[in-house]
């Protein structure tokens, strides 16, 4: 039984990620950056150079427009809480998918994604804000009211935001009493991401097609994000061609093999094993069979770490129904 739990160490005894201190950004190398990132980050190594080459330069003033692409589970996201756990001053996360313009029905705006980002001071270039907007696909969709294309309003409006404007940003104090300032986005890095799981697969569809229109054999079958996403690629899948021309490099994501998910179930500091000892506050120890089975079904579902996380979820509740006192999940 030792034998099955070998990888296990107390989730106390994890080093936590040592974020590096403002005045320290610019002494980081594009590989010291790298290397901050691939604390939490798995099998993406190409996208991940490139990503600490642009915060490099985030760093010294030169602003960034990027956008990651790869299927869902691949680590988007994950890139994402490596940057906010390395840089947390600078670093905002949003969530785009249901973003509506002004005048329209719906509570999140384009300017309130910015309701609580820091003003920059121009004489700091390195504590400039990023921000982080995940499930872009998503609102890149088609949405339509009244025959308009709500996906494209808004689109318009990130492509002010991006090109740099004031937002104005209206806040309540605890007293209740509203003021307003302004936050200028020219000193921002925007950083989209998106799985474009129907673009790559019309890819791969077409890809695998002959010239008659035939596909010659399985081996000639073409996997989704198999080639590299293209800004066409991008505009095909909703994005308007203004904001596409905003875009400066679109970063492709491998796609994970099961290996790499057992690998992440075996991270000893980091990885979705430690976040859910996180999360509940007692240790977990998993058998390798379970790992095994885990992290097959995260595989074949698509679903990534999520999958696994919800997995490991769902057998620590059954685990508390039966003993609600543990001191440990043994998960076998």
């Amino acid at each position: 039984m030792e034998q099955e739990y070998q990888d296990y160490f107390p989730w106390e005894d994890y080093p936590e990620n040592n974020y590096v201190l403002p005045e320290q950004y610019l002494s980081l190398t594009p590989q010291d950056i790298k290397s901050l990132l691939e604390e939490k980050v798995i099998n993406q190594d190409e996208a991940l150079k490139k990503v600490s080459v642009m915060l490099y330069h985030h760093f010294r003033g030169h602003r960034f427009v990027g956008m990651l692409a790869g299927p869902t589970g691949s680590g988007k996201t994950y890139i994402a809480e490596a940057i906010r756990d390395a840089f947390p001053d600078i670093t905002y996360i949003r969530d785009i998918s249901n973003v509506t313009c002004d005048g329209w029905t719906g509570g999140k705006k384009v300017n309130t994604l910015f309701y609580d980002v820091r003003r920059p001071h121009p004489t700091q270039k390195h504590l400039r804000p990023i921000i982080f907007l995940d499930e872009c696909d998503k609102m890149f969709k088609p949405r339509y009211s009244h025959s308009e294309n709500v996906s494209e309003a808004v689109q318009s409006e990130f492509l002010s935001v991006i090109h740099g404007t004031e937002i104005r940003l209206d806040r309540k104090d605890e007293r209740g009493r509203e003021s307003s300032t302004y936050l200028d986005t020219s000193r921002m890095s925007f950083l989209f991401a998106g799985a474009f799981e129907k673009e790559a697969d019309k890819i791969a569809a077409k890809e695998s097609k002959s010239n008659f229109g035939f596909v010659e054999s399985q081996n000639c079958r073409k996997e989704a994000y198999e080639r590299a996403f293209t800004m066409d690629d991008v505009h095909n899948a909703g994005c308007i061609r203004e904001l596409c021309g905003r875009i400066g490099k679109v970063i492709t994501l491998n796609k994970l093999s099961e290996d790499d998910y057992i690998q992440m179930l075996n991270i000893k500091n980091r990885g979705p094993v430690h976040e859910m000892e996180k999360e509940f506050g007692i240790p977990i120890k998993i058998s390798f069979e379970k790992k095994l089975e885990i992290a097959h079904n995260a595989y074949v579902s698509n679903l990534g770490v999520r999958g696994m996380k919800n997995a490991i979820r769902e057998y620590i509740d059954e685990l508390t129904w039966t003993n609600c006192n543990r001191e440990i999940f043994y998960i076998q």
